[in-house]
């Protein structure tokens, strides 16, 4: 009997760049592959911002953003959260300190629907009154500035300090109630995206056929 052959061929994988499009706006963050760039479309990158700034200390911080356009064989991503490092978080949290979590939302000035998530720790360990005043005082300093920055200028500002000293200013308001060792972004999440954004990543999603 004569063997048959196989039909169809298998498609050999593309290995696309990836491009940063909001935050750190055309920096390049890593390669994907894929068999076709429709495929690539609402795929996740990780990226740690030590590889972006080369710098040791950001090692604790990731970014992670979502692939919304395809051109040729580049890809572009917007942001999507940012995150601690979880062995770094462990190792600030002591036994004779305090953690207080501030949780915070409000529309940016770019649109953007976010929550961003504060990690306090202190020196020592403080009373659950206290905890509660550096909640309410760091929560409504943090929903005040949302307004007037946008996603890259908050993620800058609690990052790198600039174009606002958030962390230090956080400092500052907490170490009026208690003494403060670190203060840090634990987390930021776009909830909702502006409505610009939006109807660009449904207009990508159909010229790629998604």
């Amino acid at each position: 009997m004569s063997s048959r052959k196989a039909h169809g061929k298998v498609k050999t994988k593309t290995w696309y760049n990836t491009y940063a499009f909001d935050i750190f706006p055309g920096q390049w963050i890593g390669e994907t592959p894929a068999s076709d760039p429709e495929s690539l479309i609402g795929r996740n990158v990780e990226v740690v911002v030590r590889d972006i700034t080369g710098d040791f200390m950001h090692e604790k911080y990731k970014l992670w953003f979502k692939i919304f356009k395809v051109e040729g064989n580049k890809a572009y991503a917007r942001f999507v959260k940012e995150m601690l490092n979880k062995d770094y978080m462990r190792s600030i949290i002591q036994r004779r300190s305090s953690r207080v979590d501030i949780q915070s939302e409000g529309v940016t000035k770019d649109g953007n629907y976010v929550r961003i998530f504060t990690l306090i720790i202190t020196v020592t360990r403080i009373r659950s009154s206290q905890k509660h005043a550096i909640r309410e005082k760091v929560d409504e300093y943090v929903r005040s500035i949302i307004p007037n920055y946008t996603v890259e200028e908050i993620i800058r500002s609690f990052i790198f300090g600039n174009p606002l000293p958030v962390t230090s200013e956080i400092q500052r308001i907490s170490s009026k109630i208690a003494p403060i060792k670190y203060v840090e972004l634990r987390k930021m999440v776009i909830l909702k995206p502006s409505e610009r954004e939006a109807e660009e990543r449904i207009e990508s999603s159909a010229a790629s056929g998604g």
